[in-house]
């Protein structure tokens, strides 16, 4: 089969009857008129089909035969699609995923039906949804770590998947495919059947964790750990307290296990959580010093890690002193203190940014000049200045956590000093212009790498290209129709919800960036992305402001209480 060239967007009610659609959501308007029911519209990814020659016909033949596609019991995917390191596939050809379930009953009836077209199996139609699911979730969200590296991301379930997998495990990678794939655009009559799947995976996973012998296995931790990505894509569907309460719950089966078990590569791939901690400001729990008797291969991103989990600690501290309102000595001494490790802090990313090896350096790629006044800076895919590209998207991950953690801690930096100043201006210290002397450029360099996480101008720049390798499919992608990972806009919501809600954000960025969050919740499916769009933003005016109105109420309310005097003994009425 072959494109034969842009497919209609309208829904099917009106491609059946053949008239133009306004491709309203969630309905159109001409379905309205006619007083029915919108029936939706068709996949993004659907593509009009014609026959195909003879010769195009024999080339897919060989290609079906030489290839090793799922069947329809279970889901296998080809070993030589698994490029990365050995042990990451056990002394195997072939790699088997458990089908999400085997209650394909439940699935939709038209999810399993064949289509034979000229003695050909058109895959693409053909694949049960189930499968699917399994391929689009190996593909999006499984990077495989280079040789002799760390840079992985959720690699470290394969081998638990191979072979017949925990049932509790089984049960969570069904929810989680299924949700991959349903958050996607027109592909939300999944999210039913992953609500499902979650529920069973969720009854499973309790029953697992009242024995001792199998609440402390890796397939429990990795199930738990699915879960709370679940929460991530499907974010505004439910409470969003549930992705911290399953990060908690592996943070808690870490500590039953004891760090002398968090040594393998596997069990350090979970470094992500702290993210929930520095969003939260949370207290890491265990301790820092807990997390760091792991042994590092990398001194990189071991002192990463380290200031990472500090500066969750430390926003939990900055919450504590600064709610405060009494203007102790106590309370003085415990704010200045705060301040003063958060300077310091800020040192350390400093110079660990001047420590990164010339491979970690971004590469400046191109300038685009100002798009003028009245231009859509919220659907646009770049922003006016520096575009940057980098030699691995796990590299301009870390950086710009790093530099949103470093825009943190100015913020943190500026809340105790309008605390300690009381009402005065805070925006006339010293501390609040270096703050936006060091956080402008840092936005900027936030800005500049947006595109190349979504893989703007890739078919024209091969350093806009991503190589990294997935657990399923190929590597890198130099299609200009394909969609962007969708890892990537997790690995990006977090820097880019920092830098646009920032005070010292230009208004055109912070456009543009939650305009990327929009896209990351709409177009990738990530859901979480809209709960950040729901933040407040303006850090950190808008908790210095929140600080004084607490502080002037209760001035206000101790000015106003009576004064009630006590009845000493001189005050006594004598007796006659």
């Amino acid at each position: 089969m072959v494109n034969t060239g842009k497919p209609s967007k309208g829904c099917y009610l009106c491609r059946a009857r053949r008239i133009k659609c306004d491709e309203g959501k969630p309905g159109c308007m001409r379905c309205q008129k006619v007083k029915r029911v919108c029936p939706g519209y068709r996949d993004v990814f659907d593509l009009n089909l014609r026959d195909e020659t003879k010769s195009t016909k024999q080339k897919m033949n060989n290609r079906m035969i030489n290839s090793r596609s799922f069947d329809s019991s279970q889901a296998i995917v080809d070993g030589s699609q698994f490029v990365g390191r050995a042990d990451i596939i056990p002394n195997s050809s072939s790699f088997s995923i458990i089908s999400p379930t085997s209650d394909t009953s439940s699935w939709p009836s038209h999810a399993s039906s064949g289509h034979h077209h000229g003695g050909v199996i058109c895959a693409q139609i053909s694949t049960p949804i189930d499968q699917q699911a399994t391929c689009f979730f190996l593909a999006n969200f499984v990077l495989l770590p280079a040789q002799n590296t760390m840079r992985g991301y959720f690699d470290f379930i394969l081998p638990l998947l191979k072979g017949k997998p925990d049932p509790c495990l089984s049960k969570a990678f069904a929810a989680v495919a299924t949700a991959s794939l349903g958050t996607r655009p027109n592909s939300k009559a999944l999210l039913p059947q992953a609500d499902l799947f979650y529920v069973k995976a969720l009854t499973k996973i309790n029953g697992t964790l009242r024995d001792a012998r199998t609440a402390s296995s890796d397939s429990t931790l990795a199930a738990v750990l699915l879960l709370s990505f679940f929460e991530q894509v499907t974010a505004p569907r439910v409470s969003h307290q549930a992705w911290n309460s399953h990060v908690d719950g592996a943070v808690a089966l870490l500590k039953a296990r004891g760090p002398e078990n968090f040594q393998t590569r596997r069990r350090r791939d979970i470094w992500h959580i702290t993210i929930q901690y520095i969003a939260n400001s949370k207290a890491v729990a265990p301790s820092v010093d807990w997390w760091m008797m792991v042994s590092a291969s990398d001194e990189i991103i071991a002192k990463f890690a380290r200031l990472n989990l500090l500066v969750a600690d430390l926003r939990s501290e900055t919450t504590t002193a600064t709610s405060q309102i009494a203007r102790t000595a106590a309370n003085y001494e415990n704010v200045l203190r705060v301040q003063r490790k958060a300077e310091a802090l800020e040192k350390d990313y400093v110079q660990w940014f001047k420590s990164l090896p010339p491979s970690w350096q971004p590469k400046f790629e191109t300038w685009l000049g100002d798009k003028g006044i009245g231009y859509n800076y919220a659907s646009s895919e770049t922003h006016p200045g520096r575009i940057d590209s980098y030699s691995e998207m796990w590299i301009a991950y870390h950086q710009n956590i790093a530099r949103s953690s470093q825009i943190l801690l100015h913020f943190t930096i500026l809340r105790c000093v309008a605390w300690l100043g009381d009402l005065k201006d805070y925006t006339l210290t010293p501390e609040y212009a270096k703050a936006q002397q060091v956080c402008c450029p840092l936005i900027e360099d936030i800005v500049a790498s947006c595109p190349y996480f979504f893989g703007w101008n890739k078919d024209r720049n091969e350093a806009m290209v991503d190589k990294s390798f997935f657990a399923c499919g190929e590597s890198g992608n130099t299609d200009a129709q394909a969609n962007p990972k969708a890892l990537w806009g997790i690995f990006i919501m977090w820097p880019i919800f920092v830098a646009g809600s920032a005070d010292f954000a230009l208004p055109s960025q912070r456009l543009y960036l939650r305009g990327r969050l929009q896209y990351i919740s709409e177009m990738m499916g990530i859901h979480q992305a809209s709960v950040l769009l729901k933040a407040p933003v303006g850090q950190p005016s808008i908790y210095i402001y929140g600080q004084r109105q607490r502080a002037q109420f209760a001035a206000l309310s101790r000015a106003t209480q009576p004064v009630v005097q006590s009845r000493g003994p001189e005050n006594v009425p004598k007796s006659a």
